[in-house]
């Protein structure tokens, strides 16, 4: 496919998908033009822009804002409280284990939503999350973990969070 089409067929993807959703894609939604947006433009932000949006930052980097109005540490927590919102889920946000320092993204009902986004990506990560599901076992605290493959490239909270719905 000659250079210019591809472009065009790129920035064509991220416009549909930015019009349907109301928000940039993050390469997990859109791989299936991830290499080609890396071969034509160099970087994925770089197709984004070319596109006319301003890239995502990186990740936890920005604050977003939810529909309901609780302020979000990443696009991944307000795609998760946008959707509690939508399906009539009352919630809280941030809010802090029993005599901890520590802080669950929800609390539903009396159970903990977890979103973990860099499971497996960053050591220091990984044990923080450690130290919290070894607090949720020894107090007893149900919680329900949520991974960036259960938003991307299909949401399936539907299925996640179905128990919390009844």
């Amino acid at each position: 496919m000659p250079s210019s089409l591809a472009k065009a067929k790129t920035v064509k993807k991220i416009q549909d998908f930015v019009a349907k959703n109301g928000r940039i894609p993050v390469k997990r939604e859109l791989w299936g033009i991830y290499k080609l947006a890396r071969r034509e433009f160099g970087t994925w932000n770089n197709a984004i822009e070319s596109a006319g949006f301003e890239p995502n930052p990186v990740l936890f980097a920005k604050k977003h804002k939810a529909n309901d109005g609780h302020i979000c540490d990443s696009l991944a927590e307000k795609i998760i409280d946008d959707w509690l919102s939508e399906n009539n889920v009352e919630h809280q946000i941030h809010v802090p284990y029993p005599n901890s320092k520590m802080s669950s993204d929800f609390l539903i009902n009396g159970i903990r939503v977890e979103f973990f986004g860099l499971q497996g990506e960053v050591g220091k990560y990984d044990r923080f999350l450690k130290r919290k599901r070894a607090l949720c076992q020894r107090k007893a605290i149900k919680m329900i973990a949520i991974y960036p493959n259960n938003l991307f490239p299909q949401n399936n909270l539907g299925k996640i969070l179905h128990p919390l719905l009844e």
